[in-house]
């Protein structure tokens, strides 16, 4: 079976699963219903541990209790991908990165030997290829972030 005859396969059970789904969702047990998401949410790009959110899921499983058909049917959902949560996040990067640490310090640089706004910002432009609007976002992230250190430091009393 081919890779794009197991996708359509696939994508059938799953349009199954969510005719059936709507039927049975009233004879889920709660917790074990609860423990699924917990599991989709795991294997979401940046979610929490896989193995921490799956121990309740699991130990359900390895249990003698009853498993009834709306559980399956989540259970299907699981398997076959559609509860991660969400499916796509942006990408985004924080003070930290080191590109925006690059691009903010080279900026504070030559704005500190004098150079004016404008001209510094293209410079970062020519030697760094950071736009000037994503610039503005670098800095305005780098600014914020050591205005919440200040106020950290002036709250348990470090020197500045």
């Amino acid at each position: 079976m081919t890779e794009k005859d197991r996708i359509k396969r696939g994508e059938r059970l799953l349009d199954t699963v969510h005719d059936l789904i709507g039927e049975e969702m009233n004879v889920i047990d709660t917790d074990i219903s609860y423990a699924i998401r917990q599991v989709g949410k795991a294997m979401s790009p940046k979610g929490e541990d896989y193995l921490s959110a799956g121990v309740e899921l699991a130990e359900y499983l390895i249990s003698e209790r009853p498993i009834c058909r709306g559980t399956r049917l989540m259970l299907a959902e699981l398997v076959l991908g559609e509860l991660r949560n969400p499916k796509v996040r942006a990408k985004k990067i924080g003070a930290g990165h080191p590109k925006v640490v690059e691009a903010v310090s080279h900026y504070d640089k030559r704005i500190s030997e004098g150079w004016p706004p404008k001209a510094a910002e293209h410079d970062v432009f020519k030697s760094l290829g950071v736009k000037r609007s994503t610039l503005y976002n670098y800095i305005k992230l780098v600014r914020e972030r050591e205005e919440q250190v200040a106020k950290a430091k002036a709250v348990i009393g470090c020197p500045k």
